[in-house]
């Protein structure tokens, strides 16, 4: 029993090194314990993803909410850009994939 704990243990420790630096875990704040109803089978699949990778919900929850913080910043962005500029096109779009992927 202690070697399937110690396992567990070490599994969490090498998937919490893997993960993705994200703004939200640069500044942390205080954690806020919260209710949430979540579709049933979608908690499943997540605790499934989870047990894989070693991440507690709470931290893939957080995660999901940066994320989605992320691109809702990013939106609020190109918005910014189209209503100075017009709508970019797709040659711009092109251009700026190929000076990101360099």
């Amino acid at each position: 029993m202690a070697k399937a704990a110690n396992r567990r243990t070490a599994a969490h420790a090498a998937a919490r090194a893997r993960r993705p630096v994200t703004p939200a875990a640069r500044t942390p704040g205080r954690a806020k314990k919260i209710s949430i109803t979540v579709d049933e089978h979608v908690l499943h699949e997540v605790r499934q993803v989870i047990h894989r990778t070693g991440h507690t919900l709470s931290a893939h929850v957080t995660e999901a909410l940066a994320g989605d913080l992320r691109r809702r910043h990013l939106q609020q962005l190109i918005e910014q850009y189209e209503s100075k500029h017009g709508v970019i096109t797709e040659e711009e779009l092109a251009r700026a994939r190929d000076q990101w992927q360099g």
